[in-house]
């Protein structure tokens, strides 16, 4: 699971138990308020009886906190969009090697494979990738994430609204040589924080072979488009908990959220129960089996608790993760 993602349930977490103590404070000092001595209620209460009620000052309205601005992301979205083909174009390697049969000849009907075959190539081809030497990979990541429900009922548009500002698209380019490389986005800014990285630190999974078995698998297909093959993997919906934290199929597939490894000043986490209705994961790849594009897409529903010395509640969130890689090869 990639940093921007636990940044962002991290501090969903903090401005959630920051919003549900000015609550509570509100709701005290509301209280204090009204166990006043009456005979100090009847003083400030005097002088309205004189004012008729056309003359009475307006009312201003309470402020009320913005609507969230972002779009409504259900439960899943169960289509990827895939690049149209003219992103992907056959190899131009014009060097002395032996030239490779083409896929049209090698496979004449991939339709045809089992779902083991399917899940046996397309996993070797995604491993062949994580140890690639050189080659250009870019990533167009989206996540997109709202809050559905907690304690704090009045903080959920503002939590959202402060989820927008930090979700959203991402796009990164590695140029890698020698297997190394350090990303830049789209106006040539560095990526600092990850700083030099290998293929396989970055590429789902991270820092771990794809080793996906098959019976995680709902469902795989095989389709050829003129020398390419795209083998889709649908995986079977699961769940975790803090005390089971790690869901076996989507961590050898794709990651997932590590609850357990984020740190929120000044607050613990004391519950998280993670659904993950249905992981897609598509690979593209040439008539030389190299990956020309890989696709994720990670949808999760969540409910956490957590507290804050003497504060504490639970928050439920739904959303998904899409990670779109391309790549080109010298």
């Amino acid at each position: 699971m990639r940093k921007e993602f636990k940044a962002i349930i991290a501090a969903i977490l903090a401005v959630w138990l920051f919003l549900m103590g000015f609550e509570i404070g509100s709701y005290r000092e509301k209280q204090r308020i009204a166990t006043q001595p009456s005979a100090q209620q009847t003083t400030l209460q005097q002088p309205q009886t004189t004012v008729p009620p056309e003359t009475a000052a307006p009312t201003a309205p309470e402020p009320t906190a913005p609507a969230a601005d972002v779009a409504d992301v259900g439960n899943v979205i169960t289509e990827i969009t895939t690049y149209p083909d003219s992103e992907l174009t056959a190899p131009s390697d014009t060097t002395s090697a032996a030239p490779t049969q083409p896929a049209s000849d090698a496979e004449p009907d991939v339709s045809a494979l089992s779902k083991r075959q399917i899940l046996q190539r397309a996993s070797e081809a995604i491993n062949k990738l994580k140890n690639t030497k050189n080659m250009t990979a870019r990533n167009q990541e989206t996540i997109s994430i709202q809050v559905v429900d907690c304690s704090a009922k009045s903080a959920v548009s503002i939590i959202n609204s402060f989820i927008s500002k930090k979700a959203g698209d991402k796009n990164v380019t590695y140029v890698f040589k020698d297997g190394k490389a350090v990303g830049h986005d789209d106006s040539g800014k560095e990526i600092k924080d990850e700083g030099e990285v290998t293929p396989n630190q970055i590429i789902p999974p991270t820092e771990a072979a794809f080793t996906l078995p098959e019976d995680g698998l709902q469902s795989a297909s095989a389709a050829k488009n003129g020398a390419f093959v795209t083998y889709t993997l649908k995986l079977k919906e699961e769940r975790s908990s803090i005390e089971n934290p790690v869901p076996p199929y989507n961590s050898q597939a794709v990651g997932y959220l590590k609850m357990t490894d984020m740190q929120i000043p000044g607050a613990t986490i004391t519950g998280a129960d993670m659904h993950y209705p249905g992981t897609t994961v598509t690979v593209t790849v040439d008539a030389d089996g190299r990956v020309r594009q890989l696709q994720t897409h990670l949808p999760m529903e969540g409910t956490g608790t957590a507290k804050m010395g003497f504060l504490s509640g639970s928050a439920s969130f739904e959303g998904f993760s899409t990670q779109n890689w391309t790549f080109t090869y010298a």
